[in-house]
């Protein structure tokens, strides 16, 4: 059992789309599952006919995606990439508690560059090989906030086989305009559409981490980046963009809303 105190989020048959119960338990400090984990999760088990053989989970944290993708037959073996040895540390017991710890690895990396010279050569040999590629990217710094989401289409195809495929993170906030460029800038990929989506939620700007990034949109956008998409919380024929949805909520106190996605990227490999 783990060394460290914890929360331990039970998951459902619906949870997983059907992949049956799994538990996560999460050391103090580590968020609690998000309406984007969840939405994460559900798409796996809704999805599991585009999963097989060997997946990558991209920046893993406690390990929930890469867990419930195991649970998948026809799933063999993923590795597990996250920044922060607590939660490959966390991800590492997850593993153990759901029974399938010989069917994972996990690397201590930044992005897709494992810290140990032993896991640089293990991900090495894995190039062309990879199936399927599980990525929930927070928001990044210093650029529009769709930095990491670049970055994960980016460095997958020096892993990816021939049709092979992303399930990426990208919720309804950034905006379609950025959606549909990402094939653009990063060759190799089409786009496969929206795989699933939750119900019109708060984009709950109470918690800091979640204000901030609204922050950094409306920065992007006095910068004269493309505009991002948030729907107005009481005149939801409306849509706000982010400097529109940061005074709303200064001036009221309501959250904007949007929708929590996953989005389907096939690597077709002509670059």
């Amino acid at each position: 059992m783990a060394a460290f105190p914890v929360n331990i989020t039970k998951l459902t048959d619906a949870d997983t789309g059907g992949l049956g119960e799994i538990e996560i338990h999460q050391p103090p400090g580590a968020f609690a599952l998000t309406p984007a984990s969840r939405i994460a999760l559900q798409t796996i088990g809704l999805h599991r006919h585009l999963l097989a053989g060997m997946g990558l989970d991209w920046g893993c944290g406690t390990g929930c995606l890469g867990i419930t993708a195991v649970q998948i037959p026809t799933v063999s073996h993923i590795i597990a990439l996250d920044i922060d040895p607590a939660n490959i540390a966390a991800a590492q017991h997850n593993a153990v508690v759901n029974g399938v710890a010989d069917q994972m690895s996990f690397f201590l990396a930044d992005s897709y560059t494992p810290v140990a010279v032993a896991d640089q050569a293990a991900l090495t040999a894995c190039a062309g090989r990879v199936q399927f590629i599980l990525a929930n990217p927070p928001t990044s710094e210093g650029d529009d906030g769709f930095g990491f989401r670049r970055q994960v289409l980016e460095g997958a195809r020096a892993f990816l086989s021939p049709g092979g495929v992303v399930f990426l993170s990208v919720s309804y906030q950034y905006g379609r305009t950025r959606i549909h460029h990402l094939t653009q800038e990063i060759p190799g990929f089409t786009y496969g559409g929206l795989l699933a989506s939750t119900d019109w939620v708060p984009f709950d700007m109470q918690r800091p981490d979640l204000y901030h990034c609204v922050e950094i949109y409306a920065a992007e956008e006095q910068a004269g980046g493309p505009l991002y998409e948030f729907r107005h919380p009481a005149a939801t024929d409306q849509i706000l963009n982010a400097q529109a949805a940061l005074a709303h909520f200064q001036h009221t106190g309501q959250s904007p809303l949007s929708q929590w996605q996953t989005h389907l990227f096939r690597y077709d490999c002509e670059i």
